[in-house]
């Protein structure tokens, strides 16, 4: 089973800047922990849990825990780039 490496995930949540924190000047490592988290609970599915539903969670979860808690309107702006870095996850594993 491959695994997700960090500075993989932290390059895709940099190009989607979902907050817009780098955006407005934030450091280049200003989603490093989130990376960190992400590609932990990932690396824990087994292959077949794997998933773009179950990795957007992931995503979601880890991103509301570390910037939120979002309100519903909030949430629903985001998941199209939570979906995004979730595929990108997917794909590259």
């Amino acid at each position: 089973m491959s695994r997700v490496s960090q500075p993989a995930v932290l390059l895709i949540l940099n190009n989607e800047d979902i907050e817009g924190l780098l955006a407005t000047g934030a450091p280049a490592d200003e989603y490093e922990t989130e990376a960190e988290m992400i590609a932990q609970l990932v690396d824990r599915l087994a292959e077949h849990e794997v998933s773009l539903d179950r990795v957007t969670g992931i995503v979601a979860g880890v991103c509301g825990r570390m910037f939120g808690p979002f309100d519903e309107d909030e949430l629903h702006r985001r998941r199209p780039g939570y979906r995004r870095v979730a595929r990108q996850i997917v794909e590259g594993r």
